[in-house]
């Protein structure tokens, strides 16, 4: 019996996370470079992912979603700031810099070709939901929530920009006062009621 087409295509992106691992194939490598260690012909890939940065967005929204599930399990009872130190903590490694490289190479991308990573672009939004739901544990109203989230992920993602740019201990203490900031608006707001 015959698989369909999402079962292969979900058989081959496990076999991308085997061969390449969460940060999926550079982009210096072909389709028929990626086939080609696979075992398969490049018509399959073409055929379940249709381009090269179609394919890496599949490995890199998939890597996120994983990641995700970790942050969010470890975190369902952290309030805000605790949350974005999470976040940050996972991602600001070395052990996590070439998927940031990759995902903002793809970022890149969606920006020119907005209709081509649609997906991709639909699924930013996860990491802010996370905070959201951290901040409205922390007793933000929802409204409040929603733009207090956007805010730090946003900056988070600058920050992570800056880290591969230029790395430095400054770029950490940065995310680090950024996060804290958090924490004092908090306070201040504990204390006006």
């Amino acid at each position: 019996m015959r698989a369909s087409v999402g079962e292969g295509r979900a058989r081959l992106l496990q076999a991308l996370f085997d061969e390449f691992g969460e940060n999926g194939p550079t982009p210096n490598l072909s389709m028929r470079q990626v086939a080609e260690r696979l075992g398969v012909h490049h018509t399959l890939l073409t055929y379940h992912f249709g381009s090269r940065p179609a394919l890496l967005s599949a490995v890199l929204s998939e890597a996120r979603r994983r990641d995700n599930l970790v942050i969010a399990a470890a975190g369902d009872e952290l309030g805000f700031v605790d949350m974005l130190r999470a976040i940050w903590g996972f991602y600001a490694t070395t052990a996590h810099e070439e998927r940031t490289r990759a995902f903002f190479h793809l970022i890149g991308l969606a920006v020119y070709e907005r209709g081509a990573f649609d997906g991709f672009v639909a699924d930013l939004d996860d990491l802010t939901r996370l905070l959201e739901a951290a901040a409205r544990r922390d007793g933000l109203k929802e409204a409040d929530a929603v733009q207090q989230s956007l805010i730090a992920i946003a900056c988070v993602r600058g920050l992570l920009l800056q880290r591969l740019l230029t790395p430095s201990d400054q770029v950490d203490a940065a995310a680090e006062k950024f996060i804290a900031s958090f924490a004092t608006a908090a306070r201040g707001i504990g204390d006006a009621r």
